[in-house]
């Protein structure tokens, strides 16, 4: 595989998917005050993350990198695993009484995510720690450029009341901006690890610390307590893993938490569901009791279960939540689990059959790789996991990139790519 086609790959994809908050809001032109019904579609499905993960895949194709290639070198058993799954959740999801469309939309999205991540490994493996590192930059300046981009949208369309929620470019929810929140707070860490030794400030601390004061900032201000408590988890996840890298860890956090608190402490709150009472929980416990502080996810969770007991084997099927989920179908379309998530979904057998896939791949790829770098890996796998038992983490296309891109980045190197860390 020849060294031109890395070098004219490696930027030209990593910005395509770190800046992907960036096109969530441009392709859809999401910037109006009232959008159109296509844009609502548009936005409401994360249409233009599977686009342009798709592009990625074609891109990687056309500088010859494969998923195909990645998926011949899986486990036979994983391979094997895999096709079953396929069958059984595409005949479970598609039988007569079922609502097909949606089926069919999220077995797609899934199609593309698992290419992109085939692409990705084959692309990380062939160039090396150099294009890792250039994803999470871009993922950074990506969370960067949504910030601007929000601003200018509150510049020009003046929100007003429940706008402040339900109104922001990009998204469904001002919840979902967390996603960028905690994507940025794990590409601060990567690049405090990478670039631990240059003699340039502020790369060695200058953009690390941007980042976390941002994605911390987004969340603090959003009164979002999802990425906050996955931005921990993942720091926390960090230091323990990360040998001979836990005082800087640890730098990074205590810094990028108090400059973020102290900036968020002085911005106007234009809502109430915004800030730190609302990101740490106080603002909820407060207000209603223990059942607000939920947001109804317990009442959520207990039809959930209620809805897999009765279909324990194969569950419901893909997309079918919002047909045959519990209560409040106009509100809730995941129950906010991934575990019940799944469950629903594929049933007893579809866990069993996605262990006996995922297992021998992390296997075979050597996960978790904790050096350099990659420690702040695998702090973002386990921060986003930590996510998902609470929110729609595992649900939403542009989180679950990030998860993929975290997994990726925290797989052993290629044999001829070992002892090339940039950390080093």
């Amino acid at each position: 595989m020849g060294s031109n086609a890395s070098r004219i790959t490696l930027y030209p994809t990593a910005l395509l998917i770190g800046l992907l908050p960036v096109w969530m809001v441009l392709l859809p032109l999401d910037m109006t005050s009232k959008p159109e019904n296509w844009q609502v579609f548009v936005r409401a499905y994360s249409f233009v993350v599977p686009l342009v993960q798709m592009i990625f895949v074609l891109v990687a194709m056309g500088s010859f990198f494969s998923p195909f290639r990645a998926l011949r070198q899986l486990p036979r058993l994983t391979k094997a695993a895999l096709l079953i799954w396929i069958v059984v959740v595409s005949v479970v999801s598609f039988q007569p009484d079922k609502d097909h469309v949606h089926a069919a939309i999220n077995l797609s999205k899934l199609t593309v995510a698992a290419l992109f991540l085939l692409a990705l490994i084959d692309m990380a493996r062939a160039i090396g720690p150099r294009f890792i590192l250039a994803l999470w930059i871009s993922v950074g300046i990506g969370t960067l450029l949504y910030v601007l981009l929000w601003a200018t949208h509150i510049v020009m369309v003046s929100p007003q009341g429940e706008e402040w929620v339900i109104r922001v470019p990009g998204v469904n929810n001002v919840r979902h901006t967390g996603y960028f929140a905690f994507a940025i707070v794990v590409a601060g860490l990567v690049t405090l690890i990478s670039f631990r030794n240059s003699t340039n400030l502020y790369l060695r601390w200058g953009l690390p610390i941007l980042f976390g004061v941002v994605g911390l900032g987004l969340a603090l201000w959003t009164g979002s307590r999802g990425p906050l408590l996955a931005s921990l988890v993942a720091m926390f996840a960090t230091l323990c893993v990360a040998a001979g890298n836990r005082k800087l860890v640890a730098t990074f956090l205590v810094s990028s938490a108090l400059a973020a608190t102290a900036v968020v402490s002085m911005m106007p709150v234009p809502h109430p569901i915004y800030g730190i009472a609302g990101a740490t929980g106080m603002a909820d416990v407060t207000a209603k009791g223990d059942a607000d502080a939920s947001s109804g996810r317990k009442e959520l969770w207990a039809g959930t279960i209620d809805r897999i007991a009765q279909r324990p084997l194969m569950g419901w099927g893909v997309g079918q939540f919002g047909e045959f989920g519990t209560a409040k179908p106009d509100e809730f379309f995941h129950p906010h689990n991934f575990p019940l998530q799944f469950l629903f979904a594929g049933g007893i057998l579809s866990v069993l059959l996605i262990c006996l896939t995922s297992l021998p791949a992390l296997r075979r790829w050597g996960w978790p790789y904790a050096q350099g770098p990659s420690a702040a890996g695998v702090g973002g796998v386990m921060g986003m996991m930590v996510y998902s038992l609470y929110d729609g983490a595992l649900y939403f296309s542009y989180p679950i990139t990030i998860f993929i891109v975290a997994i990726v980045s925290s797989i052993a190197p290629a044999p001829t790519q070992r002892g090339h860390d940039t950390s080093d």
